[in-house]
């Protein structure tokens, strides 16, 4: 796997841009289109507004750090936190066909980052910290 990026900052609300921007830097140098580097921000945005919103929730504010990989033809995109840990199974689906009035508040993140993302997965470890790593396929290259 090779590193793109790699960038460990505090997680406040402030800081999660510079974290969007460093994936986008790194999904448009590896090929993404500017539509996909658009999701990928997204998605991005929504795991570390996570992290700020959740995981240091009541306690000082701690690290994130995020990174970008390539697998093969696999961008990588790992976000990880020292706060506390969730269940993301506990997180219902939101109702998104629902009339506004009838949808409940929170989980649209996760949904989005899952409509996104080819694969999602989440580990939860004491001393390692929490990671979520989220991959997306690269195109298919047009000869």
């Amino acid at each position: 796997m090779k590193l793109l990026a790699r960038l460990r900052l505090a997680a406040t609300l402030e800081n999660v841009p510079r974290a969007v921007d460093c994936v986008r830097e790194s999904a448009r140098a590896v090929g993404f289109d500017e539509q996909m580097q658009c999701r990928l921000q997204l998605a991005t945005d929504e795991a570390c507004a996570n992290v700020v919103d959740h995981a240091y929730q009541g306690l000082e504010p701690g690290d994130m750090e995020v990174c970008c990989c390539l697998d093969g033809q696999t961008f990588v995109v790992r976000v990880r936190d020292w706060g506390r840990g969730f269940d993301p199974g506990a997180v219902p689906d939101p109702k998104v066909t629902a009339p506004l009035q009838e949808r409940t508040l929170g989980g649209l993140g996760l949904y989005l980052i899952y409509q996104v993302m080819d694969s999602v997965t989440f580990t939860f470890d004491p001393r390692e910290g929490n990671v979520l790593t989220m991959k997306k396929r690269l195109p298919a290259r047009q000869e």
